[in-house]
């Protein structure tokens, strides 16, 4: 609990520093709408996995604990388990639901799982490849994981993002931070290799086109055009502030002017801007086993 704040910002203590997003209320809030995006991405389902009753689920990098809670109570055969650096869930929740303060990079222990849900964790994670073969060796034969990130990379329909030059300062900014601070943004254009190389078979990938602002003329992708660019409205100083400041060495003035400007662009509907978001899942072998050493054999 003890927080570090930060150029009006707070951001988780244990661990300091091992992950340069907020998670205070502007951040928990922006982090529940995001939430609300995916459940319509998903036509109002939690997941896309084809799962069956799964007794025991892990929520890796739970946030506010939003996703956890609702497949609770949707799933009440299930015991959730949502792990993350800040203790920012509520207390009081369903019987089947539990939060702990763990670092999913750490050495994984304890009971194994049916199913393993990660979800926008580009920029926390060291090694993602070395994450998804700790989440195969421990999910149970025939188990599942599914893995949902955006491309940290906006793109315009109508090829018009020379319009945005602050957008692509941006960006190009950010993920130079990322990867200079060893935690890449760019990952979901390598989930579905990875969770193959880490074991897992019958890998399924979705791809989806997901408007940044109420640009489309379709009704359904409008209305998830609008609740988006509330997210990015946020999400640009969230996803940003600490990177421009901590790694690149930047004034907070200097990121303020530029954070005023991305904002104003990402308003801006004649750029009909979109970010590709991919959703990985994969079921783990059923004749596996673990050796003792702790890999995956067939």
């Amino acid at each position: 609990m003890r927080y570090r704040e930060e150029n009006g910002r707070r951001y988780h203590g244990y661990k300091d520093g091992a992950y340069l997003v907020p998670n205070d209320e502007t951040e928990q809030n922006r982090m529940d709408l995001n939430h609300h995006v995916f459940t319509m991405l998903y036509k109002g389902n939690l997941c896309r996995a084809p799962i069956n009753k799964p007794a025991r689920v892990l929520d890796v990098g739970t946030g506010t604990g939003i996703w956890a809670m609702d497949f609770g109570d949707a799933h009440k055969e299930s015991h959730i388990i949502g792990i993350d650096l800040s203790p920012i869930q509520p207390t009081w929740v369903t019987p089947n639901v539990e939060f702990l303060v763990d670092d999913a990079e750490d050495e994984w222990i304890g009971q194994r799982y049916d199913y393993i849900h990660m979800r926008m964790l580009a920029g926390a994670i060291k090694d993602f490849p070395s994450l998804l073969r700790k989440a195969c060796n421990h999910l149970n034969p025939g188990g599942f994981i599914e893995c949902a990130e955006f491309e940290v990379w906006i793109r315009s329909y109508n090829d018009t993002m020379h319009n945005a030059p602050d957008i692509q300062k941006w960006q190009v900014g950010l993920n130079e931070a990322a990867d200079k601070f060893g935690r890449t943004m760019r990952v979901a254009e390598h989930l579905k290799e990875w969770v193959k190389e880490a074991g897992f078979e019958d890998v399924i990938e979705e791809k989806v086109v997901v408007p940044s602002n109420p640009w489309p003329k379709d009704k359904e992708m409008n209305t998830i055009g609008s609740y988006q660019v509330l997210n990015m409205l946020d999400a640009a100083s969230s996803y940003g502030q600490a990177h421009f400041t901590r790694v690149l060495e930047w004034s907070p003035e200097e990121y303020a002017v530029l954070n005023a400007k991305v904002r104003t662009q990402l308003k801006d509907s004649g750029l009909q801007p979109f970010s590709n978001m991919h959703t990985v899942y994969g079921r783990k072998p059923k004749l596996s086993k673990t050796t003792p050493e702790g890999e995956a054999t067939e």
